[in-house]
């Protein structure tokens, strides 16, 4: 493998970012509704996919955080 394979990429990172923001929004959204939901008619099912894109966001945002921190403060070992 080469040099250029081992460096993280900014736009990798980028993606995960941007796939978890509108997660972000999405999941307290449907969690809101299912709530609603849960009291009307005793339906589970939209409160259980609202937390489970929730912790979706939260999974892809972390490791979002990671490979951005992975591109910011990696060593350059003194190759060009």
């Amino acid at each position: 493998m080469t040099e250029e394979q081992h460096k993280p990429s900014l736009g990798g990172a980028m993606k995960y970012l941007g796939i978890s923001l509108p997660l972000m929004f999405a999941a307290p959204i449907l969690m809101t509704i299912g709530f609603k939901a849960l009291a009307k008619d005793n339906n589970y099912l939209i409160l259980i996919i609202g937390i489970i894109l929730a912790i979706v966001a939260i999974l892809l945002a972390a490791k979002g955080v990671i490979k951005v921190s992975n591109y910011l403060f990696q060593k350059d070992n003194g190759t060009s």
